[in-house]
């Protein structure tokens, strides 16, 4: 048994929860959304024959998304007071594309390459379960008779508010929760009140008062009790007991517990459902073989470090840019977003602009393994040499130089050779804007470092330079 001498933050008061969680979200923002979702949800906006119940999916599938345009559909603004908004599909009509396509925008995500350094995995973590809950959710009622089966699926993930809320906001008292229950679910409620003085619940059910949701969406974000009566299939207490099912079955499955398990966890809680056992196991079957080739995917990539595939990584660099960018970010924010992901993407060395300066290109920015003292001798002249920097911006051409050692000695010019002499390979990417060449981006690799681009991943380097420069044309 695992314990934890614990004195809680709070002082064991509501009031001090609550104002400290007000601090932090001004501090920390809200919620953060997976990058995926919002590419998702952005491709089903941009597309001619989108509908709504393909953008609600869309929206569906981040708990970010998805609390965010419920509370704001049934926000003074948009909602009239006898009537409640309880689905994504009903928000989506409500609010309007241009209302969705803002929180699209300025929503931030977790698990871009900068964001990725500063938050924890565990709220990557808890954000997936959420949505495989809510997957669960809504795999059982399109088995099933149940009359307007998405506010189970919305309830499924608002379920998940107050753990949420911790695991965002409060991360060293959420550990202090998971060792102190054993990362046992049915003890995190008793932690969180010896750790913080109140329990998940308690937090989970304010939370929802103060925003105002509607009764059957803040009536399901808590534990059921196992004495909750159920009028039927649909009724809110059918949906709060789906919502706690789902859950908990979520939570099972990341485990990776044994089918028979599964089925007798099922067989508690089917009649409870009003749903036979097979109905729910079919269910179940359905999500626990994407959730087993999620997970074998997701294995391999880990195997090999995520952020060291290329491409996928200067994709993420590119949704990260195009968010930015929609959010009328300066070229120069935009710029730092582009060298990180060169950087980071093919795992250079340094990665450095050289901007136009007069009668000289002059080094501007960089990223990685530089001296900053050494940036004042890097520079230039823009009168023409027969070399490759000149021969990439004079062209408009990007360059690919494999091994310096082996390149003639005119292409390499001796600026480079004295200033960078541990380069062993590089790429150079001209910035053309209103079809003059305002600079450049030099990245290299070291001796023993260096690796062959392949076309496809050259041909994403050049799309992100590409993007960047809509920084300058807005």
């Amino acid at each position: 048994m695992t314990t934890l001498t614990s004195t809680s933050t709070f002082e064991l008061s509501k009031a001090n929860f609550f104002t400290l969680l007000e601090r932090r979200i001004n501090e920390k923002g809200d919620f953060p959304a997976l990058s995926k979702s919002i590419q998702n949800l952005r491709q089903f906006i941009h597309d001619e024959e989108r509908n709504i119940a393909g953008i609600a999916n869309a929206i569906l599938s981040d708990f970010t998304l998805t609390q965010k345009i419920i509370k704001l559909a049934n926000s003074g603004l948009y909602v009239e007071a006898d009537r409640e908004i309880t689905t994504i599909s009903h928000a989506v009509a409500v609010l309007g594309l241009d209302t969705i396509t803002s929180i699209a925008l300025n929503v931030r995500t977790i698990d871009t390459p900068a964001a990725a350094k500063t938050e924890s995995s565990a709220v990557c973590a808890e954000l997936e379960k959420a949505i495989l809950a809510s997957d669960i959710a809504k795999s059982i009622v399109s088995k099933s008779n149940v009359a307007n089966g998405e506010e189970a699926v919305v309830c499924t993930q608002l379920h998940h508010l107050g753990r949420l809320i911790l695991v965002f906001y409060f991360p060293e008292e959420w550990s202090r929760i998971q060792q102190l229950s054993g990362g046992d679910h049915g003890r995190e409620n008793s932690a969180a009140l010896e750790i913080i003085g109140m329990t998940i619940d308690e937090i989970s059910n304010d939370i929802a008062r103060n925003w105002q949701l509607p009764e059957k969406i803040s009536g399901t974000v808590t534990d059921p009790s196992p004495l909750s009566h159920i009028n039927g299939l649909g009724s809110a207490g059918w949906v709060k007991m789906m919502a706690g099912f789902s859950r908990r079955m979520a939570a099972l499955l990341v485990k990776n517990i044994s089918p028979q398990s599964l089925k007798n966890f099922i067989s508690h809680h089917s009649e409870a459902l009003l749903i036979p056992h097979e109905v729910i196991w079919r269910s179940i079957e359905s999500i626990q073989n994407k959730t087993g080739k999620s997970a074998a995917h997701f294995d391999v990539e880990k195997a090999d470090d995520v952020w060291d595939k290329p491409r996928k990584r200067i994709a993420v660099g590119l949704l990260e840019l195009s968010i930015a960018l929609g959010r009328g970010i300066d070229f120069k924010s935009a710029l730092n977003i582009a060298l990180e992901t060169i950087h980071d993407s093919m795992r250079f060395n340094r990665v450095i602009v050289f901007f136009r300066d007069g009668e000289e290109f002059k080094a501007g920015l960089y990223f990685g393994n530089l001296n900053p003292e050494k940036m004042a001798d890097l520079y230039f002249s823009r009168q023409y040499t027969a070399d490759v920097f000149h021969l990439s911006l004079t062209q408009k051409a990007d360059v690919f130089i494999q091994d310096v050692t082996l390149s003639r000695e005119t292409t390499i010019p001796i600026w480079f050779r004295k200033t960078l002499p541990d380069a062993n390979a590089f790429i150079l990417l001209p910035l053309v804007f209103n079809n003059s060449t305002i600079g450049i981006i030099y990245a290299d690799w070291r001796a023993g470092q260096t690796r062959v681009i392949k076309p496809r991943e050259f041909s994403s380097l050049v799309m992100l330079r590409d993007y960047l420069m809509k920084a300058l044309m807005k």
